[in-house]
């Protein structure tokens, strides 16, 4: 039972995860930060990953279920993604 919570929490951190960064890295113009820039790859490349190891039948720890509900729960927040990806200049919201 603990092993399909777990499996489930990741998956659905994961997407939303995935969710969330595709439109941010979509976004980003030449003028966004190199190191945010590798951020957002990292967070979409990982959260796939996770998602690929749950279907593969691994079961995540539960730090890891944790650390991953933490990051999409950052990444719902709309501001932090405005702080993060500031629109490119001439360009109003």
């Amino acid at each position: 039972m603990t092993t399909i919570i777990l499996q489930t929490i990741v998956v659905l951190a994961a997407v939303i995860i995935i969710v969330r960064t595709e439109p941010a890295l979509n976004q980003m113009s030449h003028c966004t930060p190199f190191i945010v820039r590798v951020a957002f790859h990292l967070l979409a490349m990982g959260a796939a990953a996770e998602i690929v190891c749950v279907m593969v039948g691994d079961v995540p720890a539960w730090p890891t279920a944790i650390v991953t509900t933490g990051v999409a729960t950052l990444l719902i927040c709309e501001r932090r993604l405005r702080v993060l990806c500031p629109p490119p200049r001439g360009k109003l919201p």
